[in-house]
This record gives structure tokens, sequence and C-alpha cells, in this order.
């Protein structure tokens, strides 16, 4: 036992070295494919293969918990049967596939071995608090530095290269809140707001990049800061205003950008907002996302609402795969491995944003939206190394979840979910940390 842990707090130490060198290379080498080293574009689909393989990897060697492993094999085998047997699409169509899934079930209880030993979680807290400080303030740097590129719009997404826009944004709101969740101290709550407002400051520069989801993660943000006691009212008097001035200050930017850019969307009034998200008429979405790939550079992006209404007309259009879907692996091909028949023919619906909701239906059917409920429920259930929750960090988590369903595909963004289920892992506190709050 003398030498075991030695070398078990070794091997935690190199999964974490590991942890954040994926986690930097894939925040931002797409700003640096995309607007410093062009040269580096054509690497991006292997670089992000290795990304993967990684993360698997690492799985492989130290995840020992049967559940963790219990899902990811209901998964490969539910998966390889909606995309091989009851679609005809190839094993190695369903290999790459699997790679979208990656984060979403690998990246926790890898999180999870790390920090099951308390001098291990010490040091990766630790380490997370200098990490996610400096990558939010590299995020804004780059942000910044797109803005003067290409003004306010899709290709402002970060570290995370272009049309990342919202992703960045929502990343960028969870590792601050979490850095100043650590550092608030509840009985002198409005005086650690003012020691801790560089957490706060480095939200500007998500408006300028055009996403309207800042707005919501503003709100999430400070009406979860506070801890639910008998001086909430109090903290709310201070908490309110905050946020008030804060939002009229993200609005004047956004709306000074986008005018200036000439490329954001314009709501004058409740019409324009409901045409922004949804279309009025199903039957045109078809015809004005080809128009738009034909005259936008090969781009279209249906309305999020739009995408979830014509599932109905898919439905029709294409009978049989409402229960299991079309396979895993629809949204990716084209660069190694060709398209599928099916993403050939609907390119217009599967790109541009899309909700994860969607994004699970389109590849699984109901059963792939069960199985991604059933599979919240259950890692949200009490963490066996910690007995109290960070309620307030674990709504933030629920409501960014529940945002990501009908929002964007985040959970097939590996930064994100190394940034989520970190936050998930920790947010069980043991005895000592809870009285430390």
């Amino acid at each position: 036992m003398a030498t075991e842990r030695p070398t078990s707090d070794k091997k935690r130490y190199v999964c974490q070295l590991t942890l954040w060198a994926v986690f930097w290379v894939w925040g931002t080498y797409g700003f640096l494919a995309d607007d410093v080293f062009r040269q580096l574009q054509p690497m991006r689909s292997m670089l992000m293969l290795a990304l993967d393989a990684i993360i698997a990897l690492m799985a492989c060697i130290v995840v020992r918990r049967l559940w963790a492993w219990g899902c990811i094999a209901l998964f490969m085998a539910l998966s390889w049967l909606c995309t091989c047997v009851f679609n005809p699409e190839s094993t190695l169509f369903w290999v790459n596939g699997l790679r979208e899934f990656v984060g979403l079930l690998m990246v926790y209880p890898v999180v999870l071995f790390i920090i099951e030993e308390e001098r291990s979680r010490e040091r990766f807290l630790d380490t997370f608090d200098r990490q996610g400080l400096y990558f939010i303030m590299v995020q804004g740097f780059c942000i910044i530095v797109q803005w003067f590129m290409y003004g306010a719009g899709d290709l402002v997404g970060g570290g995370f290269g272009h049309y990342f826009s919202g992703q960045t944004s929502v990343t960028i709101y969870l590792i601050s809140f979490a850095l100043i969740r650590r550092r608030i101290d509840n009985e002198h709550f409005i005086q650690s707001l003012n020691e801790n407002k560089i957490y706060i400051i480095l939200l500007l520069p998500t408006f300028l990049n055009e996403t309207k989801v800042s707005f919501v993660m503003l709100a999430l943000y400070f009406l979860l800061l506070a801890p639910v006691d008998r001086k909430l009212l109090m903290r709310l008097m201070v908490i309110i205003p905050l946020l008030a001035m804060l939002t009229t200050v993200g609005l004047g930017v956004y709306n000074y950008t986008t005018q200036l850019s000439q490329s954001g969307t314009n709501f004058n009034s409740l019409e324009d907002a409901v045409a922004y998200f949804v279309l009025d008429d199903l039957e045109k979405v078809e015809g004005d996302a080809r128009w738009n790939i034909e005259n936008n550079r090969g781009r279209a992006d249906v309305p999020r609402i739009s995408k979830l209404m014509y599932l109905a007309v898919l439905n029709e259009q294409e009978p049989g795969h409402v229960v299991t879907g079309f396979g895993i692996g629809q949204f990716k091909g084209g660069t190694q491995l060709a398209q599928s028949d099916f993403a050939r023919e609907y390119d217009w619906l599967l790109m541009g944003s899309v909700p994860y909701v969607f994004h699970l239906y389109i590849q699984l059917g109901l059963l792939g939206l069960v199985l991604f409920v059933c599979y919240a429920i259950f890692i949200a259930r009490k963490y066996p190394l910690g007995a109290h929750r960070d309620v307030n960090l674990q709504l933030m988590l629920l409501a960014v979840a529940l945002l990501v369903c009908l929002y964007n595909d985040m959970f097939r963004n590996l930064a994100f979910c190394i940034v989520f289920f970190t936050l998930l892992a920790t947010s069980w506190m043991s005895d000592e940390e809870k009285n430390l709050q």
C-alpha cells in the first residue's frame, strides 16, 4: 500500500495535465486556424479526432466505475443497432459517429477519477482556478480581435473559432460563475462582489458577438449567485439593480456593435422576434435554406424552433425513423469519410444552429431522447464522495443543460464538456468544504 498511493496520485496528476492540455488545444485551435495561421485549417479534422481518441483512451485506462462502463456499453450497443441494423450505415460510419458523444459519456468519469482523493481534488480545484481565469481572459482577447476583424456576428467565436459564438459565451459564463462562487463570502456578500469584480468584467466581451443567449446567461448568473437564506432579500436589493445596470450596458454594447457591423438582427417589433426564432410557413423552410446555401457561401441556418417543428414534416417524408432515428454520424462526414445519403439530401436542415434535442432525435429518435434524460437523472444523483450540494451551482448547470437542449449542440464540444462536467463533479462538497462556505 505504501507504493500504491504515490503511483495512484501520479496517475491522477498525469490525467489532470492531459485533460487540461486537451481543453486548451480544443479551446484555442479554432481561433489560430481561422484567424491567425490559416494553413492549420486542413489539420483541424485530424486534430479533433486525436483529441477525442486521447479522452477515450484515458477513460479506458483510468475509469473503474461499473456504472460508467454500463452507460457507455449500453449506449454503444443501442447506437450500433440504430445505425447499422435499423439504418443501412456501415460500422465505420457508426464509429465515426461515436466521437460526437465522447465528451458527454467519458469526461465525467475521468474527472471523478481525478478528484476522488482529497489531495488530488484540492490540486485539481487550485488548477481550475488558474486555468479557468486564464481561459476566459484568452477568450475575451480572441473575441475582441475577431470583432475588429469581422464585426459582431457568427465569426466571433473566440478561441473555439468561427460559428462557435454561442458556445464560447456560455462557457465563459459557466467558468466565471464557478470562480466567483468559490470566492463569495455569504456573510459579506456585497464586499465579496466588489473584491471579485474582475470575473464580472470579463463577461463584457460576450456582448460583442451578437449572441442573444448572453442576456439569458447574465440573468441566471446574478439570480443564482446569492445563496437562499434569511439575507436573500437584502442581497437581491443589490443584485437586481446591478443586473439591470449590466443588462443596460450589455444591450448598449450589443446594439452599438451590431449596428456598426451591420450584421446583427434588429428587433423592432414582436413580429421581428418571432421571425428570427421561427418561420411562419414551414413549406418555405427548405426553399429559403437552399437559396441561402447558393447565395451565402454554402451556408444556411434554419431557425432553431423551425427545425424542431419541421420534424413532423420529416417524419412524413421519411417514415419509420421516429423511434430509432437515422443513425449516429449524420452531423459528421464530408472530410475523411463520406456523408450518408440522408445527410446529403437534408444538408440544408442539419447545418447551422442545432438544438441538442434535434441532434439526438435525428440520430437516435425517441430512444436517444429517453437515453439522454435517463443519463442526466442518473449522474445527477447524490455524488458518493461528498454529502453536500452546491445548490446554486447545480441549478446553474441544470439551467444550462435545459438551455442547450433548445439552443445548441454544445455537448458535442469537448472543451465545453470538460468545463460542464468538472463543475458537476466538484459541485458536491465534503463536510469541510461546506463549513468553509
